[in-house]
């Protein structure tokens, strides 16, 4: 195995988040020290990053624990490099999390963690555990060491690709398999691609996202939803708003202004810093309309705006305003 170079001015650090701004912000603390760092915020491109970079030290820079393990855990189920690179792991956390990555940590699935979010009064400490990343490693491949780092627990390691050989009978190339075994996976390949084609044909159902935290609020912003063929989704707060726009990418979001972990504001510039999301209009709901909240809100990316109490007619007005396809539904 190569050798890597462990110098603060050299050794590779890639900083990864959903967030751009969160990224932009911990790069920032980094680069006065360690000239190799580079940023990965778009989650499509995570393996890519990862693999252009083959980081030294993998800062893990989301705002929640979990999709910090989700991204970690995604590397090793869809890269091959991952588990070949040697590589430490640092978490950054809220007091919230520190228990859980504490065990974490302690049983070798992440390698250290900061206490950072959502504000940190010791932002050294960042740059501490960087050092000591480097340090460790050194000390490590002094001692001969050079073995990559271990998966996470309960993720296993990708099977060696198989060795091509052609049969000598035919032109066809078999990647380590028999004849038989090449034409299932074949029918099974022409399968899916038919499934897959199928699939296109089919309308999906739009969806829309209510972030409130008033129950009440958000039973009555649904019914007035009703006659419309729109799949309605609820958060009651930014981190489950987040949490909604992974798992089941709306295709607009009503926003309400305040929410109980942060502002709508706020929550909305989280969202539009993530390039996956920058499309996804977001309608702030506020029961007043200052200046500056407007200013705040535009600045953030929302695209309009909807002031309580508003009836039926306004909101399914402003909804085929920025759903075309509802407008012949």
């Amino acid at each position: 195995m190569e050798d890597i170079d462990l110098t603060p001015k050299r050794a590779a650090v890639l900083v990864a988040s959903e967030s751009v701004a969160d990224a932009e912000l911990v790069g920032k603390l980094l680069q006065d020290e360690f000239h190799n760092v580079k940023l990965s915020t778009r989650p499509e491109f995570a393996v890519e990053d990862f693999e252009a970079q083959r980081p030294t030290v993998l800062v893990l820079a989301f705002d929640s624990l979990e999709a910090a393990q989700r991204y970690y855990i995604g590397l090793y189920r869809l890269s091959s490099v991952v588990h070949e690179t040697r590589h430490r792991v640092v978490v950054l956390c809220n007091k919230h999390d520190v228990w859980n990555v504490y065990d974490l940590c302690s049983k070798g699935h992440f390698d250290d963690y900061v206490l950072f979010w959502p504000a940190t009064n010791d932002a050294p400490r960042i740059r501490m555990s960087v050092h000591q990343a480097l340090r460790i490693m050194a000390a490590k491949a002094e001692a001969g060491d050079v073995a990559p780092r271990a998966a996470p627990a309960g993720v296993s390691a990708p099977r060696p690709a198989p060795a091509a050989r052609v049969e000598a009978d035919t032109d066809t190339v078999v990647l380590g398999a028999t004849a038989k075994d090449a034409q299932a996976a074949a029918l099974s390949a022409a399968r899916a691609q038919q499934a897959g084609a199928q699939q296109t044909t089919v309308p999906q159902r739009l969806a829309v996202l209510i972030v409130e935290d008033d129950e009440f609020q958000q039973k009555l912003i649904g019914r007035l939803m009703n006659g419309l063929d729109i799949d309605v989704l609820f958060a009651g707060s930014g981190a489950q708003a987040l949490d909604q726009m992974w798992e089941h990418k709306p295709d607009l979001v009503l926003m309400d202004v305040g929410l109980p972990d942060t502002s709508g504001v706020e929550a909305t510039r989280k969202i539009k810093s993530i390039g996956q999301f920058g499309h996804v209009p977001i309608l702030m709901v506020t029961g007043h309309s200052e200046r500056n909240i407007v200013v705040d809100s535009l600045k953030a990316g929302a695209a309009d705006f909807l002031v309580k109490p508003f009836d039926k007619n306004t909101l399914h007005e402003k909804l085929r305003q920025f759903l075309p396809a509802l407008a012949v539904s």
